[in-house]
């Protein structure tokens, strides 16, 4: 908890639902949407934040989903470049500042998330929001699912201090049921970043959780049990989270680039952890 002289302020983050009995019914009501997302291989996904929902394609944020107690409906903000004119008509929603606002009743979230409407939406996100480096941070996430050693327990993170977000953000098995952060920043190895601006941002973030390590615990402590009971993690039912915060800097494609200035990281500081993946064919598994 951060300290402001003699005042104990809120907690600098918080991406968990504090009232059981409205996390109860949310997960009744979205039941079937993270049947959706497992079935697309978590090319969808659904993140808890600080009194809504994010809802991704591909790591492209689709949707903010609003809800307030008593729930009786959701407020749906989605960019309007997404929404076909069709979904427009049925639902009616508000526009505001290029986003369509929906008022949407607990029994229409089945009916405006439907899989020809997601479908809809994931085809315009590739078409107007295509960006590579987040699509190799999806595949990160896609293909690390159902671990308990390495869990992704957020992406994009943002707390109320820092003014930029980490690509993702881990959790490492320490023992048993034992976890230990550990930030993750995604970079294309033609990234310029990598020149040595991707140091300071991953210092930055270690040393803001940190600084916050208390708020950060309880809030992925909590995150992570409401996200099994979701069904959207593997893993044990509840963890503890420990001391040390780590950090590394996952490098793919662009080899040779990336090869030059991985090397130049190291000369600039020793400390800093680089997992590099290349796009290489081994050419004995062709014949």
């Amino acid at each position: 908890m951060v300290l402001h002289g003699d005042i104990m302020s809120s907690p600098v983050i918080k991406r968990y639902i504090p009232d059981e009995e409205a996390f109860e019914a949310i997960k009744s009501d979205f039941g079937f949407l993270v049947k959706r997302i497992k079935i697309s291989g978590f090319e969808y996904d659904l993140q808890i934040r600080d009194g809504y929902f994010n809802l991704y394609y591909k790591g492209n944020s689709i949707g903010k989903i609003l809800y307030k107690k008593p729930i009786e409906q959701y407020e749906v903000s989605i960019h309007s470049t997404f929404v076909h004119d069709r979904i427009k008509k049925r639902f009616n929603p508000v526009s505001l500042n290029n986003y369509l606002i929906f008022k949407i009743p607990r029994k229409q979230l089945h009916p405006l998330f439907s899989s020809q409407n997601l479908n809809s939406m994931a085809s315009k996100v590739k078409k107007n929001n295509f960006q590579e480096e987040i699509i190799y941070e999806q595949m990160l996430m896609t293909d690390n699912v159902n671990r308990d050693d390495l869990i992704i327990i957020d992406r994009q993170v943002m707390d109320k201090v820092s003014k930029t977000k980490m690509d993702l953000l881990t959790l490492k098995r320490k023992e048993n049921s034992n976890y230990q952060f550990c930030v993750v920043e995604v970079k294309l190895g033609n990234n310029p970043e990598l020149e040595g601006e991707v140091i300071k941002q991953l210092k930055g973030y270690v040393k803001m959780i940190e600084d916050n390590f208390n708020d950060y615990r309880e809030c992925y402590e909590k995150n992570f049990k409401q996200k099994r009971k979701l069904g959207t993690l593997a893993g044990p039912d509840s963890i503890n989270i420990v001391p040390d915060v780590s950090g590394v800097v996952v490098v793919m494609g662009y080899s040779e680039l990336a090869n030059k200035s991985i090397d130049k990281l190291g000369k600039k500081d020793e400390s800093i952890k680089v997992i590099q993946f290349k796009n290489w064919l081994n050419i004995k598994e062709l014949d």
